[in-house]
């Protein structure tokens, strides 16, 4: 038997150093978003129809510079080291052969606030309503929820192209359509809006994201597959 457990050992050991040096097979790594913006164009059509409810635009607070052909946009609150403060700490797999994008955890956090008019005699809201500090749990799901005041989803967001990674670049492109929100809807009615707008196309998003590797912890497999037969042997010739 310790024959055996030797020659386990020593294969072991061969195995190890035999593929070790070898190139390995790409695979999926972890990433995190550490900045960015949310550019944000919105439809002309949707905001007529919630002038008609009773909310009409009246600013937006930019934060950060719109991509091309984008009117406002927002800045990402990078990950913060106060886990007090809202920061975004969303995570990804990637791999780079099969460009699978796999949602992991996390949230995004977002600077800057939409404020409508309202019109009191329609709604039973403040003069002016702020809609801001938005975030979200993209692994979850795509609602964007207001921070700033009612604390409801205001948006759900639907995916119209492909994430694009450049690893090149340490970047990632995200395309949406916003919609209204059902829970957002839901809080208008029941101040006084007399038609509900869930699914309300209210305009389209880009988000450009910056991302940095998430660093993997040392594995030690070796050396514990190795450690393990050692004692095992020990615990042999002991017996």
């Amino acid at each position: 038997m310790r024959n055996n457990l030797l020659s386990i050992l020593l294969g072991l050991t061969a195995t190890i150093a035999v593929h070790a040096p070898l190139p390995v097979k790409a695979e999926a790594k972890v990433y995190q978003f550490v900045g960015g913006k949310e550019s944000i164009n919105l439809d002309a059509s949707a905001l007529e129809q919630l002038q008609s409810l009773g909310l009409s635009l009246a600013s937006v607070e930019n934060t950060a510079e719109p991509a091309p052909g984008y009117t406002y946009a927002f800045n990402v609150i990078p990950a913060s080291s106060d886990s007090n403060a809202p920061a975004s700490n969303f995570t990804f797999s990637y791999d780079d052969v099969t460009q699978e994008f796999i949602p992991l955890g996390g949230t995004v956090d977002l600077t800057g606030s939409i404020f409508f008019n309202v019109d009191t005699t329609k709604l039973a809201l403040p003069p002016q309503l702020e809609i801001g500090d938005l975030f979200a749990q993209p692994a979850i799901d795509l609602n964007v929820i207001d921070k700033a005041n009612t604390g409801l989803p205001v948006f759900t967001l639907v995916p119209t192209a492909p994430v694009r990674v450049d690893l090149q670049n340490q970047s990632v492109t995200l395309n949406f359509t916003a919609l209204v929100a059902q829970e957002f809807s839901d809080f208008l009615v029941a101040a006084g809006a007399d038609t509900p707008i869930a699914g309300l196309n209210i305009g389209e998003v880009q988000g450009d994201r910056n991302i940095a590797l998430v660093p993997e912890p040392s594995s030690a497999l070796a050396i514990l597959m190795v450690g393990g037969a050692l004692t095992a042997l020990k615990l042999r010739r002991a017996v």
